[in-house]
């Protein structure tokens, strides 16, 4: 199926501590992805592999995708700044970033306040519980492209 590595194992101290940039005000191609890139050694999509840097039509396709989901951030007892931390992103491009997209994480009880440490193992969880299904989305849309796209021209 996919590899079980984690993006953020390359991000300093292995993506367990926040990177303390936040990206809210600072969410542009221009300004905030080569920041992000520089911070966490990323240059591809954490989905499906695309490398940014390898093409400009790449490049346009690049976007920076919440892995924590900014919508269950009060039920959940996160604080603001984990969430917009570049610690909660990976860079993703836009085909991957639809797929999947209202995805929300299943918790068993809403907590006042959930730890650093929670959080970092709530944010390994909502992505690889969104890899997979970004995954087969992806085949289904390669499928239809060869079989239906392809063979009409």
């Amino acid at each position: 199926m996919f590899d079980n590595k984690l993006p953020f194992d390359s991000y300093p101290h292995g993506g367990r501590k926040l990177i303390s940039v936040k990206w809210n005000y600072y969410n542009s191609r221009r300004r905030a992805v080569p920041t992000f890139m520089k911070e966490t050694k990323q240059t591809c999509c954490a989905y499906c592999g695309m490398d940014f840097t390898e093409s400009f039509n790449n490049w346009r396709s690049v976007v920076l995708d919440h892995v924590v989901p900014q919508s269950v951030r009060k039920s959940l007892g996160i604080r603001l700044d984990w969430i917009w931390d570049f610690s909660n992103a990976v860079l993703a491009c836009s085909a991957c970033n639809g797929y999947n997209n209202r995805y929300k994480p299943e918790i068993d009880s809403p907590q006042q306040q959930m730890s650093q440490e929670e959080f970092f193992d709530l944010r390994d969880r909502c992505y690889r519980e969104r890899k997979g299904p970004i995954m087969e989305k992806l085949t289904q849309e390669e499928d239809f492209f060869n079989l239906k796209i392809k063979r009409s021209i």
